[in-house]
């Protein structure tokens, strides 16, 4: 049976966070919550002034940011005891695609602190959330749409690519607020937009991609193709734009591949423009273009 698998809530707008984070004192009477970031986003400022708001409303919080850009399984293991000890309620992931993936493992680790990492990886059917804590994942960035995706990018001890996917590490709450997107310098906001562009176009080739997430998809590569050059001068709305393309590409990754990986060259390269072209030619028509020739030549004059 097909299913278009979601988190439990989405928010996406700007300043939805404030309210999704309130819910987590008034709705789910959370006591407390373990923030998972990054040093930079730690040194900003971002992670200390949701943990403000959290303690206001009375939600003890710890917090975890020894990550790399990959976290890796050591990253995690550093991070157990404290996670054990604190006994979290909710586990908070703040930022990109890297602190939401390590969130998204701690809450596995806290669930089942036995498993094997590379195990869940080659066999999800094991996995199981949800027991001890609830899971909130907050996007500072639009590179991945992790908050809404069923991936764990994470580098295993001999240094390569290890990606758990289970529906199982959907968040409870999923937190798509343009406002943190304004510190992004316009290289940030350049790579991120073309990540979401080529994994969507990509996305959408796959001969698992059903109606539904064909839409939203569609949808994430127009919003890219119509904003990108926008939001790299700063422009407030096509920021958003951007955030909300990510997060409807992140919602379609998971109920459509099997895997995700980052690190290939963007859309399109040249092995790619070889290639049978009979559902990107569709994406092209569905975008009002002439041809595919015409969305390859929108992304270069992108790239």
């Amino acid at each position: 049976m097909n299913m278009l698998n979601l988190p439990k809530k989405v928010y996406f707008k700007n300043g939805s966070a404030n309210v999704a984070l309130r819910e987590l004192s008034e709705i789910y009477h959370m006591k407390r919550a373990l923030l998972v970031s990054n040093p930079r986003l730690y040194r900003s400022g971002v992670v200390s002034s949701i943990g403000r708001q959290l303690r206001k409303q009375g939600i003890r919080t710890a917090e975890f940011f020894s990550i790399g850009a990959v976290p890796s399984f050591a990253d995690l293991r550093s991070g157990l005891p404290k996670l054990l000890e604190f006994e979290p309620d909710v586990i908070v992931g703040i930022g990109g695609g890297a602190a939401m993936s390590a969130a998204k493992a701690l809450w596995l680790l806290y669930e089942n602190p036995e498993l094997n990492l590379k195990d869940a990886a080659e066999s999800p059917v094991c996995i199981q959330t949800g027991v001890e804590a609830k899971l909130v994942l907050v996007a500072t960035s639009f590179g991945s749409g992790a908050q809404n995706s069923p991936f764990s990018v994470l580098k295993d001890d001999a240094g390569g690519t290890c990606v758990i996917n289970s529906f199982q590490l959907l968040p409870e709450i999923s937190v798509t607020d343009a406002r943190f997107t304004e510190s992004l310098s316009p290289a940030q906001v350049k790579a991120c937009g073309l990540t979401t562009l080529s994994q969507s176009i990509r996305a959408f080739a796959s001969s698992s991609c059903s109606e539904y997430t064909q839409g939203l998809l569609r949808e994430a590569v127009r919003a890219v193709l119509n904003n990108l050059k926008a939001a790299e001068r700063g422009c407030p709305i096509a920021l958003e734009k951007l955030h909300n393309a990510a997060a409807l590409a992140g919602a379609a990754y998971g109920n459509g591949m099997d895997t995700i990986d980052f690190t290939v060259p963007f859309y399109p390269t040249a092995a790619e423009k070889v290639m049978d072209h009979e559902r990107i030619e569709m994406l092209a028509h569905d975008l009002g273009m002439s041809g595919i020739h015409k969305l390859w030549e929108a992304c270069e004059a992108l790239h």
